[in-house]
């Protein structure tokens, strides 16, 4: 049956296929790619394609008021909406968090990291307890969580 099917295949298009168009297409894509080659065109291309970016940093590196927005009580912010103030755990209960700007008129800031920035944001939760969130970005504006901006988490 599959033999079948790739003779017709192959036949059709051996019939409909003008060889000497092909074979032209072909012969000017080789020559145009080895000129390329001897003028050393490709040689960047080739070795960007090499080239490892940076890992993403795990760590925030950020200075919150408290601790990261969290959870689960560990120090990580996994209560964040990206770098925006979402909620905390507090005396063992979850608070709704809001941006904080005690100390910066934005209530966030973008600090340098490897490869990267960090968005950071200080939060102020509802029973008056104060987190931080952070967001890694490859850029360092507009904020990362914004609407309509590609961020990693």
């Amino acid at each position: 049956m599959f033999y079948r099917t790739t003779r017709i295949i192959s036949e059709s298009l051996a019939r409909n296929l003008d060889r000497r168009a092909f074979m032209k297409r072909t012969g000017e894509t080789v020559f145009l790619g080895l000129a390329a080659m001897a003028s050393g065109n490709v040689a960047p291309a080739m070795v960007s394609a090499r080239t490892r970016q940076p890992p993403q940093p795990t760590v925030p590196s950020c200075s919150p008021p408290g601790p990261y927005c969290n959870l689960n009580g560990v120090n990580e912010p996994n209560g964040c909406h990206g770098g925006s103030c979402f909620q905390h755990m507090s005396g063992g209960q979850v608070q709704q968090c809001r941006l904080w700007y005690c100390c910066y008129q934005a209530g966030c800031w973008t600090t340098a990291a490897s490869g990267g920035y960090w968005t950071c944001c200080d939060c102020q939760c509802a029973d008056n307890s104060t987190c931080g969130c952070a967001q890694f970005n490859g850029s360092p504006q507009p904020r990362p969580d914004s609407p309509g901006v590609g961020a990693t988490a």
